[in-house]
C-alpha cells in the first residue's frame, strides 16, 4: 500500500498528479526550487489549480529538501521563465519561445498574430518580427517515474523530452495508474500541438517519414505517414472543438497501433479511420 509520494518538480502534471494521490489517500510532498504563484502552465492555456488549492485544499507539502522516507519518487520538472512572456501577452507583438516553435505558434493563434518563422511549418501566416523569450524547465531525475524527462518515442524510436504541458498531464495519469496498481500503457508518443481562437494543429511522432497521404474530413484535414500498415507520423489540422476527438485517439494510440480502426461513432466512420486504412493498408493489399 502506497501511503507516501515525493514529486520533484512543479508543473502542470506534477500539479495533477499530486491532485490522484492526495484523492486517494497518499500522502504528497513536491520539492521544488520555484515555489512562486505560477499559473502552472504556459499562458493562454487555462490553469489546473492555483498553489492556494494545491497547498491548503490538498494539504500537498511544498519542500526544497525531502525529509524522510517516501514508498515512491516521481521525477517532474520546474517551469521558470513565465514573468517576460505574461508581459508580453499584453502587447501585440508575436512572441518566439526560444526552442518551443509549437508553443510560439500557440501563442500567436491565441492572439491572432502571425507566427513567428521558426522551427514549425504550419499553414499560417509567418513573420521574422518577433521577441523572443526563454523558458526553461529543469528536469529532476534518479526517481522511479517521469513526467518530464527524456522519452523514446514509439513510432520513431527518437529520444525526446514532453514540451506540451498536456503530455505530462497524461504521463502524470501513467504514473498515478502504475503507482496505483491500475493498467497503464507502457509506450511513449511524441505530442505537439498549437491552438488559438478558431485553428487546432496537432503532430504526433518523431518526424514525417514513409509514405504521406492526406485525407480531408469536413473541415479538417489529417496527413498520416507510414509503411505496411505501421504510423510513423501524423499530422492534424481543424477547429479547437475537434481536439477532445484528437486527443482521445491519440490517447489510444499510445496503447495499440492499430488505434485508429476504432475511431468510429455515431456520425460513422472517423477521419483517422479513414486516413488509416486508405493509405496505411495499401501495401497489404499488393
Amino acid at each position: 500500500m502506497v501511503k507516501r509520494v515525493l514529486i520533484r518538480g512543479l508543473e502542470a502534471g506534477s500539479a495533477y498528479l499530486a491532485y490522484l494521490l492526495r484523492e486517494s489517500g497518499v500522502e504528497v510532498d513536491i520539492q521544488t526550487s520555484n515555489p512562486s504563484d505560477p499559473l502552472l502552465d504556459i499562458p493562454p492555456f487555462a490553469p489546473l489549480f492555483t498553489l492556494d488549492f494545491i497547498k491548503e485544499v490538498l494539504a500537498v507539502r511544498l519542500v526544497e529538501q525531502p525529509a524522510g522516507s517516501y514508498d515512491v519518487v516521481v521525477d517532474s520538472c520546474d517551469v521558470v521563465g513565465l514573468e517576460g512572456i505574461r508581459e508580453v501577452l499584453n502587447s501585440d507583438v508575436p512572441v518566439y519561445i526560444i526552442g518551443d516553435g509549437w508553443l510560439s505558434a500557440s501563442l500567436s493563434l491565441y492572439r491572432s498574430l502571425p507566427v513567428p518563422d521558426v522551427d514549425v511549418d504550419l499553414p499560417v501566416e509567418k513573420t521574422n518580427n518577433f521577441k523572443e523569450f526563454s523558458v526553461k524547465y529543469r528536469p529532476y531525475v534518479g526517481g522511479n517515474y517521469s513526467i518530464c524527462g527524456s522519452f523514446r518515442d514509439a513510432w520513431g524510436g527518437c529520444l525526446y523530452a514532453p514540451m506540451r504541458a498536456l503530455e505530462r498531464i497524461f504521463a502524470a495519469v501513467d504514473a498515478y495508474a502504475s503507482i496505483m496498481g491500475l493498467e497503464a500503457p507502457r509506450r511513449k508518443l511524441r505530442l505537439e500541438y498549437a491552438v488559438g481562437r478558431d485553428r487546432f494543429y496537432a503532430a504526433v511522432g518523431c518526424r514525417p517519414e514513409g509514405k504521406a497521404s492526406k485525407i480531408n474530413v469536413g473541415d479538417a484535414q489529417i496527413w498520416i505517414y507510414g509503411e505496411e500498415g505501421a504510423p510513423r507520423y501524423l499530422f492534424f489540422q481543424g477547429r479547437p472543438e475537434h481536439a477532445p476527438w484528437f486527443f482521445a485517439v491519440y490517447n489510444l494510440a499510445r496503447a495499440v497501433d492499430s488505434a485508429f480502426l476504432y475511431d468510429f461513432s455515431t456520425q460513422g466512420r472517423g477521419g483517422f479511420n479513414l486516413a488509416f486504412v486508405g493509405h496505411l493498408f495499401r501495401k497489404l493489399r499488393e
